[in-house]
């Protein structure tokens, strides 16, 4: 409801769709809450999550609010809820009845755990699916346990699967004339993430512990001290990189050392190889050692702060982040759609963040669906 949903919308937003925010008496939550910064008379968060959309007031817990939302639903292309499952068939806006008033209409729902399984009903949190979802048992540390990734990383997987589950459905719906109902849960999303993770468990012997800031099959592939500031090598996939490492430290005479002669001879050796490689680090500042790995074809890289990140000079000529207008004369600065047409500039927020009950429900009602995806 606070990031998963609005999240998975702001993408078709920002991809052109027009989206209609349904917003209980009140609006959202998220709009006044005191967590975190506020832009002008809204939480930054609402801005970052809910630019281009409209926003409609229904009060769902009646029938006239029912009533209302039906009226739409032939104008539209998807009715997308994020609440927990069976909540949208006990107000009588199921996929069946909605069909019934427009047999293409699209349905996805985004909750925690899904329909179907032992946790269906249970409230879910980022951090709560992060947990159960088995990533967080591998973030963090060996010494001091497991650490939840901050930016939302459960409610924004959910949303992105949810993104491609409305417009796969869309396309099909066209190509059919029958739409579809699918459901996407934020924990399942979290399994799926974890990829190769999953499959190295069950091939065995593969450690389900926190992989700190490298990874237990790559070496070297981790961050490091110098001596000033940390920096991450990935001297990894090919051996050149291990070369090329190795002649930008002076460190030549271990090419030869059988303890590091391939990548799996590396990582089983991985605190003598770290030792050896800490012990040159640390005489020069990280801005020097960057420049000597940039010489040398070395991947490496700083550890940029949020700041520094979004005012990379990379960043700024990609033009990664855009200003969008608040309803009462504010402007949030957020990230751009990471989608953007081949030697082109990216797409841009569709419109800024919408002031509460703003759309035009008599049109939205009546259009006969010739707008762009609802």
């Amino acid at each position: 409801m606070f990031v998963a949903g609005p999240f998975a919308t702001a993408i078709l937003a920002d991809l052109g769709a027009e989206v209609v925010k349904i917003e209980p008496p009140g609006g959202d939550p998220v709009r006044a809450n005191r967590i975190g910064p506020q832009i002008g008379a809204m939480n930054a968060q609402f801005h970052t999550f809910n630019r281009g959309k409209a926003s409609l007031v229904l009060d769902l817990k009646t029938e006239t609010g029912c009533d209302a939302f039906r009226r739409l639903v032939p104008g539209a292309d998807i009715v997308f809820d994020n609440f927990r499952p069976g909540v949208m068939a006990r107000l009588g806006l199921d996929h069946a009845a909605l069909a019934a008033l427009k047999p293409e209409i699209v349905a996805v729902s985004l909750s925690a755990f899904g329909a179907k399984g032992p946790w269906a009903k249970r409230p879910g949190y980022d951090l709560v699916v992060q947990a159960l979802g088995g990533g967080m048992s591998l973030t963090g540390h060996p010494e001091t346990g497991p650490a939840h990734i901050p930016f939302h990383l459960g409610d924004t997987a959910g949303g992105l699967y949810a993104a491609i589950a409305m417009l796969s459905a869309v396309l099909e719906a066209r190509r059919t004339g029958h739409g579809r109902a699918f459901e996407v849960s934020m924990l399942d999303a979290q399994l799926a993430l974890l990829g190769d993770e999953v499959t190295n468990h069950f091939a065995g012997d593969w450690p389900g512990e926190p992989h700190g800031a490298g990874h237990p099959a790559l070496a070297p592939y981790s961050a490091y001290p110098t001596a000033d500031h940390p920096l991450v090598i990935a001297a990894v996939g090919t051996e050149v990189f291990w070369h090329n490492l190795l002649g930008a430290l002076g460190l030549e005479t271990l090419a030869d050392d059988a303890r590091f002669a391939d990548n799996a001879a590396r990582s089983a050796n991985r605190a003598a190889m770290d030792a050896a490689i800490v012990a040159v680090l640390q005489r020069k500042p990280r801005a020097a050692w960057l420049d000597i790995f940039q010489a040398a074809d070395v991947p490496a890289a700083p550890i940029l702060s949020i700041s520094e990140a979004v005012t990379s000079p990379h960043a700024e000529a990609r033009g990664l982040i855009a200003t969008v207008p608040g309803p009462d004369g504010s402007e949030a600065r957020v990230p751009v759609l990471p989608i953007r047409p081949l030697e082109a500039a990216p797409f841009p927020p569709s419109s800024g963040t919408p002031a509460l009950d703003t759309a035009e429900h008599d049109r939205l009602a009546d259009d006969g669906g010739d707008s762009p995806t609802r």
